[in-house]
């Protein structure tokens, strides 16, 4: 496997008992946005002896700093391929000790647009995940302002909406819908 999203559906978990659910599966990585640094370490060892990337929403897990240390231990300890944050800091300190980084931006209003892409093109995060994922007039938008791949998320419900996603210029979609884990 060479990149992150060769597979298009990225897996949310907010429950770690869902990664039983991705063994067999083709999804290539996922994000884990709830947890505590212990079961989160388990749950990584697991998903990467199953050949997956990991990113780890580092501004959700609990036990984790949001500075520096708590990066570096993302990185050390968890053994984590990346970080996924709206804290453009953090993303900093994710490149610098040589993780991928997702910076997370939400797209609730036009001010908010032009944050996030200031943020992104200042920090220059290896890619980026746009919320809410439903708006796909708004992928094309974005992906016309940075140059970073773009993942989608937040209430993404069908293979339709998936598809209308991918359509717009996204590489990825993150679910926490088990059933679009495995579409293609």
């Amino acid at each position: 496997m060479l990149h992150p999203f060769s597979y298009p559906i990225v897996p949310a978990i907010r429950d770690l008992k869902m990664i039983k659910h991705l063994k067999n599966t083709s999804v290539s990585s996922v994000f884990i946005l709830e947890g505590d640094i212990f079961k989160i370490k388990e749950a990584v060892e697991f998903l990467k002896g199953n050949k997956k990337f990991v990113f780890i929403h580092i501004d959700l897990v609990q036990g984790i700093g949001k500075d520096y240390v708590g990066v570096k231990l993302v990185k050390e300890f968890v053994k984590a391929d990346g970080i996924l944050t709206t804290r453009s800091n953090l993303i900093d300190f994710g490149k610098e000790l040589g993780l991928l980084t997702v910076q997370r931006i939400f797209l609730i209003d036009s001010k908010a647009f032009e944050t996030g892409i200031a943020q992104v093109k200042k920090h220059k995060s290896n890619f980026v995940e746009v919320l809410p994922g439903l708006i796909p007039e708004f992928v094309s938008k974005v992906k016309d302002k940075i140059l970073q791949p773009i993942v989608c998320g937040g209430l993404v419900q069908t293979k339709e909406q998936v598809e209308l996603i991918l359509k717009a210029g996204a590489i990825g979609v993150s679910t926490s819908k088990k059933e679009l884990w495995n579409i293609y």
